[in-house]
């Protein structure tokens, strides 16, 4: 048995940090332009479960002085993520195609309700999600590879995976994967190569 495996971000929806930011500068009335290293660290927090959403929230009312309620922030995010038109084309194929279809990907819970929210039941028509909020570790981690190694029962050559970022790419690679980084003027070179793989 064979699987493919998705990212989310950059893959099947797109978005554009800056857009929090901005939102961040209009709630508070001052200039927010990046992140800082604390602000990151706690971001890492939340999409790996050490922290709870309501908690990053607290966090970023108490270090940005922002106004939201946890459902205020899943809605500021459901306005960011955009559809991407080649990574829902490859994704579509993929699941007409009659391949296991799973998705792994960093992603804190309000994430994926903000996504749910723009799309309904698009993580309901796939065969399982691997999450790090849910399993504890963040690409390019191997365990977060392993862990969903483990629980397909299968051996890294098996799973075809598509990610955006090359850290992520090269660490499933280590492990095996056929791994293909997306971007999408490749979209066809990756369709092609996934038909070939399976």
């Amino acid at each position: 048995m064979k699987y493919f495996l998705f990212d989310i971000g950059h893959v099947l929806v797109d978005f554009d940090y800056q857009l929090f930011l901005d939102a961040v500068s209009e709630a508070t009335g001052k200039p927010c332009e990046s992140l800082t290293g604390r602000d990151l660290e706690m971001h890492y927090a939340v999409e790996t479960g050490e922290i709870s959403d309501a908690q990053w929230v607290d966090y970023l009312n108490q270090s940005m002085g922002v106004p939201w309620t946890l459902e205020e922030l899943t809605q500021l995010w459901s306005r960011i993520f955009t559809k991407q038109k080649e990574g829902r084309l490859l994704f579509e194929d993929a699941k007409r195609s009659n391949v296991p279809v799973y998705l792994l990907s960093n992603i804190a819970k309000h994430h994926v309700d903000a996504i749910e929210n723009n799309w309904p039941g698009i993580f309901e028509e796939i065969n399982g999600k691997f999450f790090s909020y849910q399993i504890g570790v963040r690409k390019p981690h191997p365990d977060i590879y392993r862990h969903a190694l483990n629980e397909l029962g299968v051996e890294g050559n098996q799973c075809f995976f598509v990610d955006d970022l090359p850290d992520n790419i090269e660490a499933a690679r280590s492990l095996g994967m056929n791994a293909h980084q997306f971007i999408p003027e490749n979209y066809a070179v990756i369709r092609n190569s996934s038909r070939e793989f399976f």
